[in-house]
């Protein structure tokens, strides 16, 4: 997940804003995955029940959480302009592609018998519609 992936690849150099966000965020993932990883074994190993359930569901969201709170951490970070008017250029066509699929899912669910997705895979959405956001915003300011 990360709002520069086109310009590194163009061999651009990251800001120092950017550099701290990366540190900030891998790490992060991987404790996304691993505590998915042990939350889906402890679920299908040993069910927990009461309130440990809910904690335990609720467990790899506040990773996720997080890299949402950091990406709004670089944008405040970044101090150059277009660098931060392309992150948030990004982040929002984004946030549209993703709100616009939920819309019209919810409606083909309620209405036309689709079957239902998992709220869950919405952040998976966001990663797609993130990439692809930023490869155009990348092809649009060369």
């Amino acid at each position: 997940m990360s709002p520069a992936t086109p310009a590194r690849r163009r061999g651009a150099q990251w800001s120092p804003a950017m550099k701290r966000h990366q540190q900030r965020v891998w790490p992060t993932l991987v404790v996304y995955a691993a505590t998915l990883s042990a939350v889906m074994w402890l679920f299908q190993t040993h069910p927990p029940t009461g309130p440990v359930k809910y904690l335990a569901a609720l467990a790899p969201a506040a990773p996720l959480i997080v890299v949402v709170w950091l990406f709004g951490r670089y944008v405040y970070e970044e101090t150059d302009e277009f660098r931060r008017w392309q992150a948030i250029l990004t982040l929002l066509i984004a946030l549209g592609l993703v709100l616009s699929a939920c819309i019209v899912w919810g409606f083909l669910e309620a209405f036309a018998g689709a079957p239902h997705v998992p709220l869950y895979h919405v952040a998976t959405m966001f990663v797609v519609a993130q990439t692809l956001a930023s490869i155009a915003v990348a092809l649009r300011y060369r």
